[in-house]
């Protein structure tokens, strides 16, 4: 499943970001607590002590809230800065199958995006018995939580760079499928608002339902981006933790099956390039429609939307899936 030699040839590849990141995520929440317990000394200092109270509050998230940033950063080392460079040819020109190579990626960049936080959440738990706030909210939810949606944001990158040829593409692929959810449901039912002149009111009242729907948004990935996600019930947490083995089910199928010629190119199956084409220019036909009833309150803007969407969508697909990324 993963091979020894590949492991070191991973580390002495990548040890330097690896050192890094498990730098950052060790330190940033106990320094967290850190910062929170020197403003509490400090206001006993300067302030009324009744006036002071020591608590940990984790309702509105904290600096942790972008450790899903880390899993984002090894999954483009780890594949899409490869591809870029070319070294993935390389790679699996060497003595060992494509499943070692993608689980040797997946699971060695996966240890760096959970271990280290354990660690931290260890370190942080116990500065938290040494210094006894006087209250202490959704600790142990937050930071369980933020490694699941850091290890679910790595996973998906890593899926969108088995199947892109360079970093751009790997993420912009990663992106789209973050809010696919709001693109596949969101955009057709906000059009067949307008065409059946149903009153949308103010915005789009089908968008207000979406975000206001508190089950159904949390399948969307980047919702997990915003803190909202802490005040909600912990089996929440099942959700993105099913989405992170959906995407390394999808990009292991799709590294050891897909092609590895087109390196540089926006899809590495050719094949993906025009499906995908239709679908971005579906997508901003859509949006651009909407976008010009909402600003004119009519059906000729919401044509013009449409046309000006077509264009639009035509020319950004076609520059971006068509064009081959120079190696760096």
């Amino acid at each position: 499943m993963v091979d020894r030699g590949l492991l070191y040839r991973e580390w002495m590849q990548h040890r330097m970001v690896f050192w890094l990141i498990s730098l950052w995520l060790v330190l940033i929440n106990p320094f967290v607590i850190y910062n929170i317990h020197s403003n509490y000394r400090s206001c006993l200092l300067h302030s009324d002590p009744k006036y002071c109270e020591f608590i940990v509050d984790y309702s509105q998230g904290s600096l942790f809230s972008y450790s899903w940033g880390s899993g984002v950063v090894l999954a483009v080392c780890l594949l899409g800065l490869e591809r870029t460079k070319g070294m993935m040819d390389h790679l699996l020109s060497m003595p060992y199958t494509r499943s070692q190579v993608y689980n040797t990626k997946f699971w060695l960049g996966g240890a760096f995006v959970v271990v280290p936080q354990t660690a931290g959440f260890g370190l942080a738990t116990l500065m938290l018995h040494l210094y006894k706030p006087d209250k202490i909210y959704y600790f142990n939810h937050f930071i369980i939580g933020a490694i699941i949606i850091s290890f679910m944001a790595y996973a998906l990158v890593m899926a969108a760079g088995t199947m892109t040829g360079n970093i751009f593409a790997q993420l912009l692929t990663a992106f789209t499928v973050t809010i696919l959810p709001f693109l596949i449901i969101g955009l057709p039912v906000g059009n067949l608002e307008v065409i059946f002149n149903i009153k949308i009111g103010d915005a789009f009242s089908f968008f207000q339902q979406y975000y206001a729907s508190r089950y159904f948004i949390y399948f969307t990935p980047i919702t997990y981006v915003f803190p909202d996600w802490v005040r909600e019930r912990k089996l929440l947490l099942l959700i993105p933790a099913a989405m992170s083995i959906l995407f390394y089910i999808i990009g292991y199928f799709s590294f050891i099956k897909g092609s590895v010629e087109r390196n540089g190119h926006f899809f590495l199956s050719e094949k993906l390039n025009r499906p995908i084409q239709i679908v971005v220019i579906i997508i901003a036909v859509l949006g651009f429609g909407l976008f010009g009833y909402s600003e004119s309150n009519s059906i000729i803007g919401y044509i013009i939307g449409m046309f000006f969407g077509a264009l639009i969508g035509f020319c950004i697909s076609y520059f971006l899936i068509y064009k081959k990324v120079k190696r760096m």
